[in-house]
Order: C-alpha cells, then sequence, then structure tokens
C-alpha cells in the first residue's frame, strides 16, 4: 500500500505541477506553439537526468523511488522517463533499440493521437446526426 501512495501522493503533485508551469509560462504570452508543454517536457527531461544521476550515488528506498519517478516526474511529463529510458539504451551499448523506440513512441504515438481524433470527432457527429 505504501507504494500505491508514494505514487499517488507523487503523481498529485507532479501533475499541479505541470498545470503551474503551463500556467506561469502561459502568462509570459500567447503562442500557436505548445510552449507549455515543451516547457514540462523540458523541465522534466532536465529533473528526470539531475535525479537519476544524483540518485545512482545515493540510496533511495524504493518507495522514495516510486515517489519521484513514476509518481512526480511521471504526473509532471512522461516525457521524461521516455528520455531517460533511451538514455538507458544508449548507456546500455543498445542504440538498436533506443532508436527503435524513439521511432515506435513518436510514430505510433502520432498515429494514435490522430486516430483517436478521427474517431472521437466521428462518433461525436454521428450522435449529432441521431
Amino acid at each position: 500500500m505504501n507504494k500505491f501512495l508514494a505514487v499517488a501522493i507523487g503523481g498529485a503533485i507532479g501533475s499541479v505541477s505541470r498545470y503551474l508551469i503551463a500556467v506561469f509560462v502561459e502568462r509570459l504570452g500567447k503562442s500557436r506553439f505548445p510552449i507549455e508543454t515543451l516547457s514540462a517536457n523540458l523541465i522534466g527531461c532536465l529533473l528526470i537526468g539531475l535525479l537519476w544521476g544524483y540518485f545512482e550515488r545515493v540510496p533511495l528506498s524504493n518507495e522514495f523511488r516510486l515517489f519521484i519517478f513514476t509518481g512526480f516526474l511521471g504526473g509532471f511529463t512522461t516525457f521524461s522517463t521516455y528520455a531517460r529510458e533511451n538514455i538507458q539504451y544508449f548507456r546500455a551499448g543498445e542504440p538498436l533499440y533506443a532508436v527503435l523506440y524513439m521511432l515506435a513512441s513518436n510514430v505510433l504515438g502520432l498515429a494514435l493521437v490522430a486516430a483517436g481524433f478521427i474517431i472521437s470527432s466521428r462518433l461525436l457527429s454521428t450522435q449529432r446526426l441521431l
């Protein structure tokens, strides 16, 4: 139960933090480019890299690791985890897996977003006709 609680609390804090970043960046000026999301993702990448490097040298309980990496950074952005996993492949001498993961994540991710958008748009337009 402690592990679930660690992930839940971390995720809540991460999600609220992401929202606060978006609000702050949006107040700096509107843009057609998703700078709010990019900011959160890049900050998350920096944080996960910093924390990963630090925690490789410092003992860390499994619950705290779940709180930080799965909970907080998972709620803040999944992009940071994606980036860390790719770097792990490169560090492990498996660049083919890293490239395949990048291609699959980006191509399939974009395709699924598009498919979901098309499906929901068609379902909503069908319901309007009824």
